[in-house]
């Protein structure tokens, strides 16, 4: 087989998950031709399913070596594999290239401002994903991304705006639903934060952490009964979480069950000194 029959053939290999088998075609292109940036490309893609990141990376880099004109792919997939080793640095100047050669790419601004948020680097990151909402309001993801910031940073309301953007164009976004039930929990709008709570628990049974604030929320506007059930439930995985235990006492004491009441507080107690 030629050069590119054999990228073809590990590509179809990578196509279904074969990375490993994959990798072995790559490399016998490369054997017949040391610059053939396309193979150098497919093996990196490939060393990066496999979590192989500095393999990955070295592909990669030995690609933008040998490829005639600068791709912006290239740095943008190199930039992802510096991302997972946790090379924020780096990461963020291939994503920096990646978006000088080509700006109109709205993931190229929201990959270097996820690493910006790993860096803690808020204004960085609120620049990037504003970009990337400019190029692409009817997306989810630059509204998802930037909602998530605005969550970091306590603007709520900003963050409702952007995740209500977010599902609007994707009614089946789920996290986003979910960080925006937060959201108007911690704006005390308990009703509409259990709306969403709901859809989120239809979908997924066993986040305890919904159940949690679902369960706050209903202690909020006094729906006791309600409460106890759903901070049960949070207490499957939470049965560490002082909480819990203190706002279940406290709906048990409303409902007039004293000795569950008490058994809480002596655990909300224990769990507080222990801390």
């Amino acid at each position: 087989m030629n050069k590119q029959e054999l990228l073809e053939m590990g590509r179809e290999l990578s196509s279904v998950g074969n990375y490993k088998e994959a990798i072995k075609f790559f490399t016998q292109a490369l054997a017949l031709d040391p610059k053939y940036v396309e193979a150098y490309n497919s093996r990196g893609i490939a060393y990066s399913y496999l979590n192989d990141y500095e393999q990955a990376i070295y592909n990669f880099g030995r690609a933008i070596d040998f490829s005639p004109t600068d791709d912006h792919e290239l740095y943008n997939n190199r930039g992802l594999c510096f991302h997972a080793i946790k090379n924020y640095d780096k990461a963020s100047d291939d994503f920096t290239c990646a978006i000088e050669l080509k700006p109109t790419s709205e993931e190229y601004y929201i990959n270097r401002g996820l690493t910006s948020l790993e860096q803690e680097d808020y204004r960085q990151a609120m620049y990037d994903f504003n970009k990337a909402v400019k190029l692409k309001p009817d997306y989810a993801m630059p509204h998802y991304y930037r909602g998530d910031l605005y969550m970091t940073l306590k603007d709520y309301e900003s963050a409702i705006e952007d995740f209500d953007a977010a599902i609007a164009t994707n009614k089946n976004f789920f996290e986003a639903r979910r960080l925006r039930g937060l959201a108007l929990y911690f704006l005390r709008r308990y009703k509409s934060a259990i709306k969403d709570f709901n859809a989120i628990l239809k979908v997924n049974v066993n986040d305890d952490t919904v159940y949690f604030y679902r369960g706050v929320s209903h202690y909020r506007l006094e729906n006791f009964k309600r409460a106890t059930e759903d901070l049960t439930k949070a207490a499957r995985t939470h049965s560490d979480f002082v909480e819990v235990f203190k706002y279940r006492g406290m709906a048990y004491e409303f409902l007039g069950e004293e000795e569950k009441a008490t058994a809480d507080f002596l655990t909300a107690t224990k769990l507080d000194e222990n801390s």
